[in-house]
């Protein structure tokens, strides 16, 4: 069987899925290529390419599997109507909502504590500067309350945060339980995001959370705030924070997911002082992946027997 992963980056997915499943053809390819390499595919893991019909057509495959929970790029309809399977790992099934929530709070520290002018002060040969905040105290509006939300939320109350939360489904008993300050729906985000100090992105990319922080929300933010995306590129007009970045609308932005991705090298956000960025790394860690290749090693094998694949949102 071959099963191709779609688009030239998370190559340490390859890597994994090469090791569960050796017996197999586990390979990738660039997206431009993608129609192509298709043709003779089983499966398709898309990662962040568009799965289109023009690229289920070719096949099809038997299954289009996920290699986590997006699939916001999948034409699910097309795919039913071809008789494809369309699976994802759900968050709450492995470790990815911590995994994604740790790495918000890392670009949170790293941002009030002026992580990259520590750098500059050793390699200056300077010590006990520069003077950074803690994040005690402070207050954090945390955009989307679901698995990533939640698991956030739990850490920044752990670390002594006053946590506010926009969300689309009122959870009273959790949102007590986990120390939530004030909830809100979308119409109260600006606000809200008046008195925050972080304003962080953990939403699911829709066509109403497309472009959601956007410079309205700038505006009405502290020119002392950050924003904080660990969610979907699209979900921040990248133009428009930009300009407020470059008018000190706001104090900096911690970026781990860009409106394109690959992020063009060029991108004034990578050579901006006030930005720290990573490249899609919130969900990379070691526990994730054993665990996520587990489920899609089992999704795969089940469709090789015939049967219905787990997490299957159109069978």
């Amino acid at each position: 069987m071959k099963i191709l992963f779609c688009g030239v980056t998370f190559v340490s997915a390859v890597d994994h899925l090469k090791k569960l499943l050796p017996e197999h053809e586990v390979v990738n390819c660039p997206n431009e290529n993608l129609i192509s390499a298709a043709r003779d595919a089983q499966v398709l893991i898309p990662l962040m390419a568009k799965i289109d019909r023009s690229v289920l057509e070719v096949g099809p495959p038997m299954l289009v599997q996920q290699w986590g929970v997006g699939l916001e790029g999948v034409d699910i309809e097309s795919a039913t109507e071809l008789g494809v399977k369309v699976c994802n790992v759900p968050g709450d099934t492995t470790p990815n909502a911590d995994s994604t929530a740790e790495h918000a709070v890392f670009l949170m520290m790293g941002l009030s504590r002026k992580i990259r002018d520590c750098f500059l002060s050793l390699r200056n040969g300077v010590c006990g500067t520069p003077v950074g905040q803690a994040l005690f105290g402070r207050r954090a509006l945390i955009v989307g309350f679901g698995k990533v939300g939640q698991a956030l939320a739990r850490k920044l109350t752990a670390l002594g945060m006053q946590v506010d939360v926009i969300r689309r489904t009122a959870v009273p008993n959790l949102e007590k339980e986990i120390g939530v300050n004030r909830t809100g729906d979308s119409s109260e985000l600006l606000d809200m995001a008046r008195t925050a100090d972080f304003v962080i992105s953990t939403v699911t990319l829709t066509n109403v959370t497309r472009n959601l922080f956007d410079m309205s929300l700038f505006t009405n933010m502290k020119t002392s705030a950050f924003v904080v995306n660990v969610s979907r590129g699209p979900v921040i007009n990248e133009n428009e924070l930009i300009s407020a970045l470059n008018n000190h609308l706001i104090a900096g932005a911690g970026l781990d997911v860009f409106a394109t991705e690959p992020v063009d090298i060029k991108s004034p956000l990578l050579f901006m002082e006030n930005v720290l960025a990573t490249p899609h790394i919130a969900g990379v860690t070691e526990q994730n992946y054993v665990a996520i290749g587990e489920l899609v090693k089992e999704n795969i094998l089940r469709v090789t027997r015939g049967e219905r694949p787990n997490y299957c949102v159109n069978c």
